[in-house]
Formats: C-alpha cells, sequence, structure tokens
C-alpha cells in the first residue's frame, strides 16, 4: 500500500507536469506553450495576465509581417 501512495502525485506534481508538456506538444505553437508555462512558473497565472500576454505575442507577431 505505501509504495502505491509514494506514485500519487499531488496538485501541484500534476500541474507542473501538465505545463511542462505543453512545450514538447506539435500541435501547440511554441511561444504559446512557452507563455502560458512561464506564467505559471512564475504564479502570473490569471486570466487577465494570459489574455494579456497572448495579445502582446499577436501584436508582435502581427508587427513582424
Amino acid at each position: 500500500m505505501e509504495d502505491f501512495m509514494a506514485e500519487i502525485k499531488s496538485g501541484k506534481e500534476l500541474c507542473d507536469d501538465f505545463f511542462e508538456s505543453l512545450v514538447k506538444k506539435e500541435d501547440i505553437e511554441k511561444q504559446v506553450a512557452n507563455l502560458i508555462r512561464s506564467l505559471y512558473i512564475n504564479g502570473n497565472f490569471t486570466k487577465e495576465k494570459i489574455l494579456q500576454s497572448l495579445r502582446s505575442l499577436r501584436q508582435d507577431s502581427e508587427n513582424e509581417s
């Protein structure tokens, strides 16, 4: 039973794994995945920050075109 309990991950561990795996997914743009992961790691993972950062990323991308 102890071995089973040792394998159970905490909510934070699950979230860490999820956000780390985003950058490895090929169906998600790398810039977006890195942005989302960075917001999570830095404790800025709020709706407002996500939307603001995605807008900024979009504007930067449009300006490069």
